[in-house]
């Protein structure tokens, strides 16, 4: 009940929570200073071929994990798996409110952005996903890292079939 109120603030209905298989549970995080502490966490799973193969952990604090050495991919990778067309976000929460908004091609960064160094582990453990792309919508932040990851997603991807979405502030 908690997650669904959580999300509905959000504008992301329990449909949206479910298609996508976004769960809770209680989970040992880090909360800072090599400390951990057992907290109720929402479960991001990440799907490749309808298989798990990693999940993201958050709890309300806003902390973060993800399972150590499992595969990185994008967050929804199997829902561009077929389409000409999609959309990268940077995070879960806004790749659930595409879905939310009608717009399902829709695929997250497994990990944000920095400023110091690019690291699209994800991109390479996954590229062919990206073969048939005619168009792809790059929805980053418009903060200084989410810029440097755009920058680098339009090398590796192509500039021909990039489309910039700008939020402005």
């Amino acid at each position: 009940d908690n997650l669904v109120k959580w999300f509905s603030g959000r504008g992301i209905s329990q449909f949206t929570l479910r298609s996508l298989k976004v769960g809770e549970g209680i989970e040992s995080m880090p909360i800072g200073s090599g400390v951990w502490a057992e907290r109720n966490t929402i479960h991001f799973n990440f799907f490749e071929n309808n298989e798990i193969v990693n999940i993201k952990y958050r709890d309300g604090k806003k902390n973060f994990k993800l399972f150590k050495d499992a595969k990185l991919i994008f967050y929804n990778l199997d829902s561009i798996s077929i389409s000409k067309e999609a959309v990268i976000v940077e995070g879960e929460i806004d790749c659930l409110s595409y879905v939310e908004a009608g717009i399902n091609k829709v695929v997250s960064t497994p990990n944000g952005s920095t400023l110091k160094t690019v690291n699209l582990e994800y991109l390479d453990n996954c590229i062919e996903y990206f073969d048939n792309k005619e168009k792809i919508y790059l929805a980053l932040d418009n903060d200084d890292a989410g810029r440097n990851v755009t920058k680098e997603l339009i090398r590796r991807l192509g500039a021909e079939r990039c489309f910039l979405v700008d939020f402005k502030d």
